[in-house]
């Protein structure tokens, strides 16, 4: 049995098999010659898709009685910026097809946000990248929802992003073990007001979770037993 420890945000004792969630990272690449008006318009259709799936998941959240709800009219909010088009048509002008764009779009954001001194914008990195990871899935074509187990699990990930506490197989998710995160994420607000078990911080520390292990995890303490097979 190994011990390790990060900060405990949420929750009580709870255990289940590890899953590990890796997201699929998206990098600029050599596109083919392409007309930039067709990118720009198809930006809108991005964007108006994405904003039909924010609209039902803070539907669901004010459906469920969170609190939190509004976090996702700031997602939505975002999306409607035009200063945020401009940005992201001037990458198009400069040669970027729309892919390309937003992933460099997103990067930027992020890195202007975690530069930020004051913790409560350094939170916004991950709204930026749940609303950019949304635009970047439905460009890319890449719709597969994340299949997760059907069995009680610990779900290991990098970061809570909001949206995912809605995509979460509720009844089975035992907790959440995040390798950075905040306490002040809008993520970790969501996972607290679901009263889901959450421990942060991680960082390199998660490395040694391995897929399926047995976990006994304390979020209020911040303890992980990680059990032999």
């Amino acid at each position: 049995m190994i011990e390790i420890r990060g900060i405990g945000i949420s929750g009580k004792k709870t255990s289940g098999l590890a899953y590990l969630y890796k997201k699929q990272n998206t990098t600029y690449h050599n596109a083919l010659p392409f007309d930039s008006l067709t990118e720009k318009n198809r930006l809108e259709k991005v964007i108006g898709e994405a904003e039909t799936e924010i609209e039902c998941i803070l539907q669901a959240a004010k459906s469920g009685h969170n609190e939190a709800w509004n976090i996702f009219e700031t997602h939505k909010l975002l999306l409607e910026d035009k200063e945020l088009r401009i940005y992201i048509t001037n990458l198009i002008d400069q040669g970027y097809d729309l892919l390309s764009a937003l992933v460099r779009t997103k990067e930027d954001m992020e890195r202007h946000f975690l530069n930020m001194e004051a913790e409560i914008f350094r939170t916004k990195a991950s709204d930026i990248e749940d609303v950019f990871e949304r635009l970047i899935k439905l460009e890319s074509g890449n719709l597969e929802p994340v299949l997760y187990p059907e069995s009680p699990f610990v779900l290991i990930c990098d970061e809570i992003l909001p949206s995912m506490v809605y995509q979460l197989p509720l009844k089975l998710l035992k907790g959440i073990i995040v390798r950075f995160g905040s306490n002040c994420s809008h993520g970790a607000i969501l996972a607290r007001n679901q009263n889901i078990p959450v421990i942060i911080r991680l960082k390199n520390r998660i490395d040694l979770i391995k897929p399926q292990q047995k976990i006994l995890m304390n979020g209020e303490s911040g303890t992980i037993f990680l059990l032999d097979e």
